[in-house]
């Protein structure tokens, strides 16, 4: 280990604890040595004075130069790394280190500008500050020095010589490199910046025309320029590398020959769309677009070609007149929509269980002796006690069962009626149409509804008229489906089943009432998803008493004076759907193929029976007669 030697050694060894340890201990070759420093409050005089016996090297000293350090050094430092940190914690402490050749002098950062070393000396740290003079080839010193100058540190130097053309800086060793790097950057001058390109076809004088309209405006100052040599017919780009390529290769794609006539007409045929809804799309958007403008002008000018687009139902096909420019991107825009578009098959069922009780029972009386006559008739039982049960061919006997008692004088008519009704409908429509489209199915009757009549006298007879009104009655069902990103769907459903109400006693039977249910919604599904979209439930009870006041709250006996139904109907009405998108033909044939087999399979025989009605196999032999081999 090396060791200070002096009173002035020890005391920094023992404020500071600088150490100094050899690479290797061998004493007979020579070794690099290495210091380790530790230094803990220590005073900035002395552990100059340590550091200038380290480094071998006088160091003049500013009066200015004061104050304590700390530095601590995990790693033993050879004599360049010393040398590296003590300039660090100088300038830590705002003071800098000139190098004067034979010696070095440390100064407050504040006096570098009028101070500090030329940068001839390569062994300046990076944060040593230094002078340096930068000659300018092409560009203006005053011109880079505004642009550079905020690059400079606060305590540096930045000028620039107008008579020289060169640049001046005074700052550190690092940020001096950053900024030369930059000046020989802008700096690079004009030289070789060009590029001669020879046209085949064109004129050098009307692409160059061309080339300066595609830049904009610019100033006398611009470094791109676009000349035209007309005797060799060449042009001359001069800019920047990137700009000299775009322009090079715009004079390249201009450069061809000259079409014979211009390509202003076209016939689009369509595979997938419709021409005419396309037609009005694109017609609008050629409606919105600005005319291009043409060059030159008088005689010579070129006149804009109409814009024109129209739609061929009969062939699907657009007829598209306009410049060749729209042409082409009309034309581009037309492939891109005029792709198959997928299709949706929507699978409903609609399910209504309804059902009716009634409970009815009563006694009616009915009195004729001497001078007393009279009856007991209830409403709503529809049974006349006047006449007993003698019923002529024009009146049909009632309903339930009916008991009549007693002599032509005094007799009693019993009535009593049960029933109980059912009914299940059950109805899967199913539909097939493209996005975007509506799709609708009817399953039912077109009825006729009175709508007036009137009567007219025409020489003494009379000539009644009805009007009346076909309406839909059964199940409809309409589906306009519209395919989003991925496997769902938004489905705009309009649901309706209808049907003829059973005549009601006191209107007239040439009027007709209908049930109706319908729902109308919009709703988002999966592919394949079995959703409800709708249900209505309901349970009504009805009860209908009448009876003799007085006499029907007598216990037991009342219930000869009295007559009672009861009513109760239900209705459970429940809508289902099932989308299921359909995007190519395989998968169109196979549930094609599968609903066919599910018909077949309904028109089997049972056993021990014939069905001539028996479809086919395929269903192709449907249309096509199947052939029998020989």
């Amino acid at each position: 280990m090396n060791s200070l030697i002096g009173a002035q050694a020890l005391r920094v060894l023992l404020a500071c604890a600088v150490m100094a340890t050899p690479l290797l201990g061998n004493p007979v070759h020579a070794v690099e040595q290495r210091w380790q420093l530790a230094m803990n409050q220590a005073e900035l005089r002395d552990i100059v004075e340590e550091i200038s016996a380290i480094l071998g090297t006088t160091v003049v000293l500013d009066p200015r130069v004061s104050g304590r350090v700390t530095v601590m050094s995990r790693q033993a430092l050879d004599r360049e790394g010393v040398r590296r940190l003590f300039y660090s914690v100088l300038d830590a402490h705002n003071f800098t280190v000139i190098d004067e050749g034979d010696r070095i002098l440390i100064t407050p950062v504040a006096d570098v500008k009028t101070r500090a070393s030329q940068s001839a000396d390569t062994q300046a740290t990076p944060a040593q500050f230094i002078t340096r003079v930068i000659e300018l080839n092409t560009s203006s010193a005053a011109d880079l020095a505004a642009l550079l100058r905020p690059l400079v540190s606060a305590n540096g130097y930045f000028g620039p010589s107008v008579s020289a053309n060169a640049l001046v800086i005074t700052d550190t060793q690092a940020n001096v490199e950053r900024i030369a790097r930059v000046v020989r950057q802008l700096d690079a001058g004009q030289q070789d910046q060009h590029a001669v390109v020879p046209l085949r076809f064109a004129q050098a004088s009307d692409v160059a025309t061309v080339i300066e309209s595609s830049l904009g405006k610019r100033n006398a100052d611009s470094p791109i320029q676009v000349l035209a040599d007309v005797r060799t017919n060449r042009l001359i780009v001069i800019g920047p590398v990137v700009v000299r390529q775009r322009l090079t290769e715009l004079i390249r794609q201009l450069d061809v020959p000259a079409t014979a006539s211009l390509d202003t007409a076209r016939v689009i045929r369509l595979r997938h769309s419709d021409a005419r809804q396309l037609a009005e799309v694109l017609e609008s958007m050629g409606q919105n677009r600005k005319q291009p403008v043409a060059l030159g002008s008088g005689k010579d000018a070129a006149v804009a070609t109409p814009f024109m687009l129209k739609a061929d139902e009969s062939q699907n096909a657009l007829v598209l007149i306009a410049d060749p420019a729209q042409v082409r991107t009309i034309e581009n825009i037309v492939r891109e929509l005029d792709q198959p578009r997928a299709q949706v098959l929507i699978h409903a069922a609609i399910v209504e269980i309804s059902g009716d009780i009634a409970d009815a029972v009563g006694v009616q009386w009915g009195l004729s002796t001497g001078d007393a006559k009279g009856f007991i008739n209830f409403p709503g039982t529809d049974i006349p006690i006047v006449g007993g049960l003698t019923f002529d061919e024009k009146i049909s006997a009632p309903d339930g069962a009916i008991l009549q008692l007693g002599s032509d004088r005094f007799g009693a008519l019993i009535s009593a009626l049960a029933s109980n009704t059912r009914s299940n409908l059950l109805s899967t429509p199913s539909l097939l149409t493209l996005d975007n489209q509506q799709a609708e199915i009817i399953v039912g009757q077109n009825v006729p509804f009175k709508t007036g009549s009137y009567s007219t006298n025409s020489s003494g007879a009379e000539n009644p008229f009805t009007t009346v009104e076909r309406k839909d009655v059964g199940i409809s069902l309409k589906i306009k489906p519209y395919i989003n990103e991925g496997s769902t769907l938004r489905l705009e459903v309009e649901q309706e089943v209808s049907d003829i109400a059973p005549s009601v006693s006191g209107i007239d039977s040439s009027d007709l009432i209908t049930n109706k249910r319908a729902l109308k919604s919009t709703i988002l599904a999966d592919d394949g998803e079995i959703i409800v979209i709708g249900g209505l439930i309901r349970d009504s009870v009805r009860t209908q008493k009448s009876g003799v006041p007085l006499l029907r709250d007598i216990p037991y006996l009342g219930a000869l004076f009295r007559w009672s139904r009861d009513t109760q109907t239900k209705s459970n009405l429940m809508v289902f759907l099932r989308p299921t998108i359909v995007r190519s033909r395989e998968d169109l044939s196979g549930i094609s193929q599968q609903r066919y087999d599910t018909l077949r399979d309904l028109s089997q025989p049972k056993a021990g029976e014939s069905n001539s009605l028996l479809l086919p196999a395929e269903a192709r032999h449907l249309f096509e007669p199947a052939t029998v081999a020989p």
